[in-house]
């Protein structure tokens, strides 16, 4: 079941940030706009991103005695009423993750598509269809939440940033302007910047925080011992030229754990990426033809209901 859970709960994030903030080619054309009006404009963008093809990639390494890998992928398309920001955006997203670590290796492939009415999780080529009734339950959890932020406020912000009181503008420094850039057949505006990994990890305990997360605040002790584990942060911005849209957010890491940890790890590089396509254009996603019941992919993990999932999902 911890799969599963793991397959769903990534998605509804993978979701969550795409419709907040929206491959790319190399360089080529020059830009000489000031790279840091760039980024105020993107990042406080009025134009809510409402549909598009969504690319999530995250590609890690370890060196040392305990050496390994990882590679994440999430896609596909996406599409939500705009009319209607209360009703969970449908959606056709495909998941792959490889891994590998002291002598294993680990494989998976799945998916998960949401219709107006239902859902369908897809396990090892086969797809499973959650049904109506249980989708209607999401659905009315997912509105219960949407309300809720409503009444606090945060619904009327411009921006997914807004509503926590964030400006991701901040987390560069030493921004520069690296000219325009071919990511899915859009021109953007590459910006490109240091991490500045106190602030970005301040904001992210306040959107934790804010969102009814219980984790305790990073001590400054400890904020100095992340930074100084991180050897080199960087983040590139990829602007709509035209609109000033966010296509492309990517973030590098290099991590050097402390010796003490004794984790038998020297080095961890750490690349993560998420891109949007084909913003704002319709996008069509249909229900698989031939979905077997849920409880048949539930009973390869041992039974249990996917209600409580659905649920913390939708939160």
């Amino acid at each position: 079941m911890s799969r599963l859970r793991i397959l769903v709960v990534a998605l509804a994030v993978a979701v969550s940030v795409s419709v907040a903030v929206a491959g790319c080619g190399s360089s080529s054309s020059s830009n000489s706009e000031d790279p840091n009006q760039v980024l105020k404009e993107t990042f406080n963008n009025p134009t809510k991103v409402t549909s598009g093809n969504l690319t999530v990639d995250l590609s890690g390494s370890a060196e040392g005695t305990q050496s390994g890998s990882l590679n994440a992928t999430i896609t596909g398309p996406f599409q939500s009423d705009s009319n209607n920001p209360d009703v969970f955006p449908q959606l056709d997203l495909t998941a792959k993750i490889t891994a590998s670590g002291a002598g294993q290796s680990f494989n998976f492939d799945g998916g998960l598509i949401t219709t107006t009415d239902n859902a369908y999780v897809q396990y090892q080529g086969q797809d499973y269809e959650v049904g109506t009734a249980l989708f209607k339950r999401f659905q009315q959890s997912y509105q219960q939440a949407q309300s809720q932020a409503q009444v606090q406020g945060q619904q009327n912000s411009s921006s997914f940033f807004d509503k926590f009181g964030i400006d991701p503008s901040t987390w560069l420094t030493n921004v520069s302007n690296e000219g325009t850039t071919d990511v899915e057949g859009t021109t953007t505006i590459h910006i490109h910047g240091d991490a500045d990994v106190p602030k970005i990890l301040s904001d992210i305990q306040k959107i934790a925080q804010q969102s009814g997360g219980s984790s305790p605040s990073l001590t400054p002790s400890q904020v100095d011992q992340v930074q100084s584990a991180i050897k080199t942060a960087s983040i590139d911005v990829y602007s709509g030229e035209s609109d000033k849209l966010l296509r492309k957010l990517a973030l590098t890491l290099t991590i050097e754990p402390p010796a003490s940890t004794s984790s038998g790890v020297s080095t961890v590089n750490v690349n993560f990426s998420v891109s949007l396509g084909n913003v704002n254009e319709p996008q069509t996603i249909n229900a698989p033809s031939s979905a077997k019941p849920i409880r048949d992919l539930l009973q390869q993990f041992g039974g249990g209901s996917l209600a409580p999932l659905l649920g913390a999902s939708a939160g």
